[in-house]
C-alpha cells in the first residue's frame, strides 16, 4: 500500500511512466472491452449464474491446452488441464492429491510464503533446500534430502521472492530427479509472461509422459 501512495495523484511524463508492480493484486479495473463481454455474459446467459463444472469450462480447458502446447512445443490435452481461482488454490488442490499430514515437500529457499503456510497447515513438513549465491538451488543437494516420506519437489521460476529465472536445464535436471525417485515436480510457473527470456522456458512437456512427474501451475 505504501508503494500505491507513490504513484496516487502524482501525473508522470509519457517518456518517464511509474507503474506499481509491488504486489499482483489488481489496481486497475480489466479493459473496457473485456468488463462489456462479462456483463453481457451475465445478463443474456443464465448459465453464468449457476455452478459451472468443477474442472472448468470445457472450452477454456481446450484453449489454455492448445495455448499451452503451442508454448512448449508439447502435448497438452483438455483433460490434463484444471481452472482454479488462482494460483494458490491451484497449488492447495495439487498438494492436496500428492501429500498428507506427515509427509515431506521440499522447497528452495526462500521460500513462496503462501505455500509454506499451506504445508503447515495441512501438518506436511517442508525440507528447506538451500540456493546459491544466484538464488538457484541444486539437484544434487536436493537428492539428498529425499527420504520415503518426500512427495514432491516445488520449483517457482521466475521466483517469488528472489525473481530468479531457472535456466531450462536446471528445470530438467529437478524434472529428471523427481521422475527417477518417484515422486512429483510442482513447477510453479504464475510468473511466466514476466520472464525476459524468448521461448518456453523449459521443455518438460516434450516429453509424452510428462503428466506422471510434473504438476505445473500457471495464472493469467
Amino acid at each position: 500500500m505504501q508503494a500505491r501512495d507513490w504513484t496516487t495523484g502524482v501525473d508522470f511524463s509519457p517518456e518517464r511512466p511509474l507503474m506499481n508492480f509491488s504486489q499482483a493484486a489488481p489496481l486497475d479495473p480489466p479493459p473496457y472491452e473485456l468488463r462489456q463481454a462479462i456483463a453481457e455474459f451475465a445478463l443474456n446467459d443464465a448459465s453464468a449464474h449457476l455452478y459451472g463444472p468443477v474442472l472448468g469450462l470445457p472450452d477454456l480447458r481446450a484453449h489454455v491446452a492448445q495455448k499451452m502446447a503451442k508454448i512448449y512445443a508439447g502435448k497438452v490435452q483438455e483433460n490434463q488441464i484444471a481452472i482454479t481461482s488462482g494460483c494458490n488454490q491451484a497449488f492447495t488442490a495439487a498438494i492436496a492429491t500428492l501429500a498428507e499430514t506427515g509427509d515431506e515437500i521440499i522447497l528452495p529457499t526462500p521460500w513462496y510464503f503462501n505455500h509454506k503456510m499451506h504445508l503447515d497447515m495441512s501438518g506436511i513438513k517442508t525440507i528447506a533446500l538451500p540456493t546459491d549465491a544466484q538464488m538457484l538451488p541444486d539437484p544434487d543437494q536436493a537428492k539428498q534430502l529425499i527420504t520415503s516420506r518426500t512427495k514432491a519437489i516445488v520449483l517457482v521460476t521466475p521466483n517469488n521472492p528472489t525473481g530468479a529465472e531457472y535456466p531450462t536445464k536446471l528445470v530438467q535436471q529437478f524434472y529428471d530427479l523427481a521422475k527417477s525417485s518417484d515422486i512429483a515436480l510442482v513447477v510453479d510457473e504464475t510468473y511466466r509472461d514476466f520472464d525476459s527470456r524468448s521461448g518456453a522456458p523449459h521443455k518438460l512437456f516434450a516429453d509424452p509422459n510428462w503428466d506422471e512427474t510434473l504438476i505445473q501451475l500457471y495464472s493469467f
